[in-house]
């Protein structure tokens, strides 16, 4: 995505950043956990602005929507991150290995929006 065009590095930001959302968003599967659930609600309400503030830029944009590879690759991984879940029946160990997964993806996240405000490329 670094050297993707800024309008596709925000789509790709939204999609991801919904996908997290919907993966977190099971707190009827998080029994297993010891995670603070205002905590929980409070982190899932700041990706929600973002999501929204993100689509108003994607909004503006002109190009036709057609699915791109990273929307069909995203997908799929985050299809595979509820199976972990699943199969390791919502366990706090499953769970924490998705908080990880989350994090980095977060942290990868920052550093594209970053640049594309430094960098912006059309």
């Amino acid at each position: 995505m670094d050297k993707s065009k800024v309008e596709d590095q925000v789509k790709f930001l939204v999609l991801t950043l919904d996908h997290i959302i919907h993966l977190m968003d099971a707190r009827e599967h998080m029994n297993s956990v010891n995670w603070d659930q205002n905590t929980v609600e409070d982190f899932l309400n700041i990706l929600h602005r973002k999501s929204s503030d993100l689509k108003e830029c994607v909004a503006r944009s002109t190009k036709p929507a057609h699915k791109e590879s990273y929307e069909i690759r995203i997908k799929r991984h985050f299809r595979t991150l509820k199976k972990i879940l699943k199969k390791k029946q919502y366990s706090a160990e499953a769970w924490e290995q998705i908080r990880r997964v989350v994090k980095s993806h977060l942290q990868r996240m920052d550093i594209i929006a970053s640049n594309a405000r430094v960098n912006p490329r059309v």
